[in-house]
């Protein structure tokens, strides 16, 4: 509190500092990271380490309040200013410049990105960059935006990716071997972008190779979250292509194209629970293909009502197990073309009441067994 009081800002100047973020991992997990301000700190790190480096809060939007977080990483630009102007052992960060390296990192010396490749002890080292892809690159001339919002989308692994696992040419049922009805994943095409290529890999196949691009966000319109692991956010505002677009680094993700389309992809297991009731309404048709079994198991009663006809192909074996009594009503023909053998077996006594004519045909014999036969 005596800090408080001796040192704010307007009494005793403002000290403003630009430095750069080399480590977040707070021991009090707070938010706090460790910047070497330029003109207070040296870049040798013999005479200076990053964990001497003095923590500094990060000022966060009224909106986020207390208890939320920031985005800033290693090797992000910081500008701010310390509450302490004495001892300099305070800072509070006040916001993040973006730019473009002027020079290649070098982890040996401060002031450069910690989580470079040749980096041997730093504190994100599971997020490791490679040289040409992701999206912080490590080296000069890329700027440290993403390059989904800066525009360079061929430099980037995830347009191939989403390329490589697009769904085509899917099967509906009841149609012609000769003359298939097919459905395919809708594309976002932007005719600026296509034909451009890109090498990525399909995360579910592992299949790597060039595809075209297909998507044409353009900068400033595309406003990109992305993380160092790989997930990804777009809200994408360009002109006659705007989108949603929300992915896990998985692979798994859904987008919203210009036109309302939504495609989900999940490349593991999907579990839908709903505590409530579900009602769904489709206006349209429904198309639905599975690739493998399907069981459906209902605990209550399952009523279904066809205003127009039902077909049902099976093109295996039928099994019917039914424990309760059966109702079967026809109000007009009923055909059946059996081209196999009939057996019925009933166990119990069986009424048949026929109020037309029966007609019973067969091109060879009728054998009836029975211990007496009444006819009337």
């Amino acid at each position: 509190m005596a800090d408080m009081l001796s040192y704010f800002i307007g009494r005793d100047g403002f000290s403003w500092f630009l430095g750069v973020c080399e480590d977040r991992d707070d021991p009090k997990a707070v938010g706090r990271i460790r910047v070497r301000c330029f003109g207070y700190h040296t870049e040798d790190l013999t005479k200076l380490p990053t964990q001497d480096l003095p923590w500094a809060h990060v000022m966060l939007p009224t909106t986020s309040g207390p208890g939320g977080f920031h985005n800033i990483k290693p090797s992000d630009w910081v500008f701010g200013f310390f509450r302490d102007p004495d001892t300099l052992q305070q800072p509070i960060i006040m916001g993040v410049l973006p730019g473009v390296p002027s020079s290649a990192s070098d982890p040996t010396k401060g002031f450069s990105d910690p989580n470079s490749p040749d980096a041997l002890d730093t504190q994100d080292t599971k997020y490791k960059k490679e040289p040409d892809f992701g999206p912080y690159p490590s080296r000069s001339t890329f700027a440290d935006t993403s390059r989904l919002a800066s525009g360079l989308l061929e430099a980037h692994p995830e347009i191939a990716e989403r390329d490589l696992a697009f769904t085509e040419d899917v099967l509906i049922a009841n149609d012609l071997p000769d003359d298939p009805n097919k459905w395919s994943e809708p594309k976002t095409v932007d005719p600026s972008t296509r034909g451009l290529l890109a090498t990525g890999t399909n995360p579910e196949t592992g299949e790597t190779r060039e595809v075209k691009l297909r998507r044409g966000a353009e900068y400033p319109y595309n406003h990109v979250l992305e993380t160092e692991s790989g997930h990804i956010q777009e809200f994408d505002d360009t002109p006659f292509a705007e989108r949603i677009y929300e992915k896990h680094k998985s692979g798994t993700y859904y987008e919203i194209d210009a036109d309302g389309n939504k495609v989900t992809r999940v490349v593991g297991q999907n579990y839908h629970i709903i505590a409530g009731s579900n009602f769904v309404n489709i206006k349209g048709d429904v198309n639905l293909t599975i690739d493998s079994n399907c069981k459906t198991y209902i605990k209550g009663d399952w009523d279904i009502q066809v205003d127009g006809n039902v077909n049902e192909v099976i093109k295996g074996t039928l099994t019917q197990d039914v424990t309760g009594a059966v109702s079967e009503t026809y109000k007009d023909t009923k055909t059946e073309n059996v081209t196999g053998l009939v057996s019925e077996t009933y166990q119990a006594s069986q009424t048949t009441n026929i109020t037309g004519t029966l007609d019973l045909d067969a091109s060879t014999e009728v054998d009836i067994d029975a211990g007496v036969i009444n006819l009337n």
